[in-house]
């Protein structure tokens, strides 16, 4: 009976640091505008770098959502979620409708950029990301280098 109850406790807090540990990763995203300093696929630079805007996060509750911006006024919903003890970041287009040109393009993006990637570098103020794995671009690599705007 002790055995199991250690087991047990052992069990649980294996599980409370894993979380807080993705948690934290979540964090520094949190409720920030990001500018995309680089975007590529195959090493090919795509000229029209968007911004992204990811909302406050609550990992135990749903999927976080966010905003993919283009142009001036073009943008498009997004969710988002970091996971694996903040080596995997995934997000997908959530736009289902959209209002102008701006935001087709927007959601064009959004759509083509929806992915699987893996987190390179996540701090503070620098966000990188890349993937074979991404909807518009299977089997291509996508590079993704994003700064915290001021």
């Amino acid at each position: 009976m002790k055995n199991t109850i250690k087991l047990l406790s052992i069990a649980i807090l294996i599980i409370t640091f894993a979380c807080s540990k993705t948690k934290r990763y979540s964090k520094k995203l949190d409720d920030n505008k990001w500018e995309v300093k680089t975007l590529t696929v195959d090493g090919v630079s795509d000229a029209n770098l968007p911004e992204l805007k990811f909302n406050e996060s609550d990992i135990y509750d749903k999927a976080s959502k966010g905003w993919w911006y283009w142009g001036e006024e073009g943008h498009a919903e997004i969710a988002w979620q970091i996971r694996d003890k903040g080596k995997t970041f995934e997000f997908s287009n959530q736009a289902d409708h959209v209002h102008g040109f701006e935001d087709v393009k927007a959601s064009e993006q959004a759509i083509n950029y929806s992915g699987v990637y893996k987190i390179i570098k996540l701090t503070r103020n620098s966000f990188e990301i890349e993937s074979n794995e991404t909807y518009g671009n299977k089997g291509k690599k996508v590079i993704i280098k994003m700064e915290r705007k001021k």
